[in-house]
């Protein structure tokens, strides 16, 4: 394939098949669900959402900034991503008050995400506001959205988070041609330089949905293939594994992000791992959170829990993901817990 995407992805199955285990110890507590009749879209006349999950979250003095997916029309399922302040005592007490009103920050706009606005991460830089989403085209004859080209959208918004400007990224060669693959997503920001940043993506190299790190020309707003190598591959007893949440700096060069597995029994299970500032894997844990409650096995799609946001407090940490597709629910557990199931490959 063009740029050698192909081939590093068969070099890097030798070194990196074979890290992880298919065994999970589920460490995180659940401590809240939050369902669709929890929330009210100001923009909507306070009407409630179809489906409120898949969250990107982060956080700012004492409060959670969450960032739902919300499904707002049914024939296209098509998202919106919302805004709402949650106090984070109260959701750590579980004692969150309802309903929640929530606005609008990215809507679709283009034909490149007519088709809906999905699953952000955030990560605030300075004082602008960056939400990685997944943008679906719809193709010509589109009936629902699995009739869509999913590629990795961007959203700069302002410190009062007024929508600055919106992007979709393409991969793209030495040569400035945009290189063919069969979907992009699932990604994080990482380490910042002068005309973008380093960051973990999910591009779909000849069917194989494997996790990779890259470059983010921000100048362009494309992804530098040259750049692109791959960090996390399926494994045996998997279909297929990608970037769940946004990264969290552990460090002076260190992130901490959460990704996810699905089995080919088809569910999905979280892990975690450590990237440099470049995403170049440092340590990764086997699964540490899976489904297991009744929630967690009734929605729109059983047996799962999708980021996509991940936040520290103190010596806790905080995963808000999406429960089966419909509600979300927020996580906890000790960093110290998580940290000590690392498989370490390289130390700084």
């Amino acid at each position: 394939m063009g740029n050698g995407l192909w081939e590093r992805l068969v070099y890097a199955a030798k070194r990196l098949i074979g890290l992880r285990k298919p065994v999970t110890r589920d460490m995180f507590e659940r401590r809240l669900y939050l369902w669709p009749q929890d929330f009210r879209v100001t923009e909507l006349g306070g009407r409630e959402p179809y489906a409120a999950f898949n969250p990107g979250a982060i956080l700012e003095r004492d409060e959670l900034l969450v960032f739902p997916r919300l499904v707002t029309g049914y024939f296209w399922y098509t998202s919106v991503i919302g805004f709402v302040r949650l106090g984070l005592s109260e959701v750590l007490e579980a004692r969150v008050e309802k309903p929640l009103w929530t606005r609008i920050v990215v809507h679709p706009s283009t034909r490149r995400d007519l088709a809906g606005c999905e699953d952000p991460r955030v990560s605030r830089i300075r004082d602008k506001y960056y939400v990685l989403y997944t943008a679906l085209e719809p193709y010509r004859d589109r009936l629902h959205a699995i009739n869509a080209y999913s590629a990795q959208g961007v959203a700069v918004l302002s410190e009062n988070l007024a929508l600055e400007e919106k992007h979709v990224i393409d991969i793209v060669d030495e040569k400035g041609n945009r290189h063919p693959v069969d979907e992009v997503k699932d990604s994080a920001l990482l380490g910042e330089e002068r005309n973008g940043f380093w960051m973990l993506t999910r591009p779909v190299i000849g069917g194989v949905a494997a996790s990779w790190r890259g470059f983010l020309d921000t100048e362009q707003w494309i992804i530098r293939a040259e750049t692109l190598e791959p960090v996390l591959l399926p494994e045996p007893w998997e279909y297929k594994t990608g970037w769940s949440t946004n990264a969290v700096r552990i460090g002076s060069d260190e992130y901490l992000v959460a990704w996810h597995g699905v089995g080919r029994d088809l569910v999905y299970r979280t892990g975690f791992a450590v990237v440099d500032e470049e995403g170049s894997l440092r340590a990764i844990t086997d699964y540490l959170l899976e489904p297991r409650t009744v929630q967690e096995f009734s929605g729109e799609r059983p047996g799962v829990i999708f980021g996509c946001g991940l936040v520290r407090h103190s010596e806790l940490l905080l995963f808000i993901g999406g429960v089966a597709d419909t509600g979300i629910g927020v996580y906890v557990a000790e960093i110290d817990k998580v940290m000590e199931n690392m498989k370490w490959l390289q130390r700084s």
